[in-house]
């Protein structure tokens, strides 16, 4: 048999005294409770018992003297107070309003009173359905508990993340660290009961996640806690990759500038004959422009990463850019003994002009470096499937399948010895990428080791 409770609030008062208590019993059968008359002052006792609310769902009349009934108003109102949205069903003789004419006004009272409560509680179950509605589309998990750690609510994100079923919990009182046993989260919700607002970092299947527990109180008894669990792992990765870039944007223009102040020192000392003045000069000039290249590069790559990028934008004939790049390159392309040569016709995207030069110099740029005396770089631009398209196809080293992931990351270089032989600051597919992302298009590639690499700018 199920739990079954008699609670005696009160007997034989028909004025509640420090003696006497109104004439109220609870019976609770399987959580259920049921209160048998309801004398003045019952909602007093109830709460001092600690029974709750939420669970009375029932009231039963014997009579209507005054003190079996006059505490059915404060009682009502005390539920209306605490946000009680359940039914209540009020249980009286059919007759009794004929019966005991003198409480025919109360009866009436009780009524208006019951209309209120109806429309108070629709007012809150529009508001909980609100509520859910809210919660229920937040991508951050989201648990409340009460002051003994049971969940009262929580969303399909917190589910989601913490990859646990609720059903399977049992229909019972699920306690909120039964759904997670690390330590941070026990911190976080122990500190939110104790009254502290608490933040922990928790590791769940490969990704990172902050979670904020605070309390929540009721003058200044505290009966519960928040638990909002938000996925930090786009953020701590951004985080990672800024370190990595800094560290690499100090690696990379201490090179430059090492050479500068080494080459300028010897010839401060007067260490350098007058014959091989020029010669020095022209190291300082190239580490010089080399430095200078890459700041430009960096700033540029942090505009476009962060978005402050303000760029004129129209209309831009994707294979006028590609020719003046084609034709700009042709020096270079000869002293590196690589052909470079256009075909297609007009496609025009809404761009920035400046930016696509440069995203489409870079990868020719890097078609040429990276090539073979002898070989050859095919630019296209047609429009596919009703998309301008820009491919550059060389006859080169080609990229390692271990190296394909990296390539657009920041100051990556796939063969370091070759990178440091032709310069370049390792930035410009970074740039080709932001620049892509910039214009809303795509980058495509593919590569095989020693016969080439094909990239695709699709609009």
């Amino acid at each position: 048999m199920g739990k079954f409770e008699v609670n005696i609030l009160g007997c034989g008062s028909a004025l509640p005294t420090a003696r006497h208590y109104p004439s109220t019993q609870i019976l609770n059968i399987r959580d259920n409770l049921f209160m048998i008359d309801c004398g003045e002052g019952a909602q007093i006792q109830f709460r001092r018992m600690r029974l709750k609310f939420t669970r009375l769902g029932h009231i039963f009349l014997s009579h209507l003297h005054g003190d079996h009934c006059f505490g059915l108003i404060g009682m009502i109102s005390t539920f209306a107070l605490v946000g009680r949205t359940g039914e209540l069903v009020i249980h009286a003789h059919p007759q009794a309003e004929q019966v005991y004419d003198e409480l025919a006004p109360l009866v009436r009272r009780l009524e208006k009173q019951k209309e209120t409560i109806r429309e108070q509680m629709e007012t809150l179950r529009e508001k909980q359905e609100e509520f859910t509605a809210i919660t229920e589309n937040m991508r951050e998990g989201f648990i409340v508990v009460d002051s003994k750690a049971d969940v009262i609510s929580y969303n399909s994100s917190a589910v989601r993340i913490l990859g646990v079923d609720m059903e399977k919990n049992g229909n019972g009182n699920i306690n909120v660290l039964s759904l997670n046993r690390s330590n941070s989260f026990r911190q976080v919700v122990d500190e939110a009961l104790a009254g502290q607002r608490c933040e922990q970092n928790l590791d769940l299947n490969g990704r990172h996640y902050q979670i904020i527990a605070n309390p929540v109180a009721e003058s200044e008894n505290r009966w519960g806690a928040v638990v909002v669990i938000l996925d930090v792992t786009e953020q701590q990765n951004r985080e990672g990759l800024r370190r990595e870039f800094t560290a690499n944007v100090s690696h990379e223009l201490k090179t430059p500038l090492t050479s500068i102040s080494g080459y300028a020192e010897i010839m401060k000392n007067g260490l350098v004959p007058a014959a091989d003045m020029g010669r020095f000069s022209e190291k300082i000039y190239v580490e010089a422009q080399r430095l200078i290249t890459l700041v430009g590069d960096i700033i540029k790559l942090s505009r476009l990463d962060e978005g402050n990028v303000e760029l004129e934008k129209g209309p831009v004939d994707l294979y006028q850019i590609a020719s003046e790049v084609v034709k700009r390159m042709g020096d270079m392309a000869n002293k590196a003994g690589v052909a470079i040569d256009i075909k297609g016709r007009p496609a025009v995207v809404s761009g920035a002009a400046q930016l696509l030069d440069e995203m489409i110099f870079n990868i020719c740029e890097n078609a040429v470096k990276y090539n073979k005396p002898g070989g050859l770089v095919h630019v296209t631009v047609v429009k596919e499937k009703g998309h301008p398209t820009v491919t550059v196809e060389d006859t080169g080293i080609g990229i390692p399948e271990e190296d394909k992931e990296r390539i657009f990351e920041r100051f990556y270089r796939v063969d370091k010895s070759h990178s440091k032989q032709i310069g370049g600051t390792g930035l410009g597919l970074s740039i080709v990428k932001h620049g892509a992302i910039y214009h809303q298009a795509k980058v495509e590639m593919e590569s095989r080791l020693g016969e080439g690499t094909r990239i695709r700018l699709v609009f």
